[in-house]
């Protein structure tokens, strides 16, 4: 096992040292860049989970207002060629949020 050199006082040896006995090991050193992937990854969870809250509420919103009777029925024609797309775009999004979930889901179950 290989021992790492800092200078004195270093901070990120201190956070690198977890048995704080002033030695920083390969052991020490790889379970803290897995700890950094490991919070990285749910940061990336995270905001993949917004995309996803966002393309389906402001979908919700869109048919809802369309709906409405205060939409005049001339702008109807304009809104929903626009809309089809957007929505079909939006659609994609959550679909593909909720493949790569269960492929994810299914590597880490082998």
């Amino acid at each position: 096992m290989s021992q790492k050199k800092f200078q004195k006082n270093s901070i990120i040896a201190e956070q690198l040292d977890m048995d704080k006995n002033g030695i920083v090991t390969d052991a020490e050193f790889l379970m803290k860049e897995r700890m950094i992937l490991l919070e990285n990854q749910d940061k990336k969870e995270d905001q993949q989970r917004y995309l996803v809250w966002f393309s389906a509420i402001s979908v919700t919103v869109f048919i809802i207002i369309l709906m409405f009777p205060w939409v005049p029925v001339s702008r109807l024609d304009h809104l929903t060629s626009l809309g089809s797309s957007w929505l079909i775009g939006n659609m994609g999004i959550i679909g593909s949020f909720i493949v790569g979930n269960q492929i994810s889901t299914k590597r880490m179950n082998k």
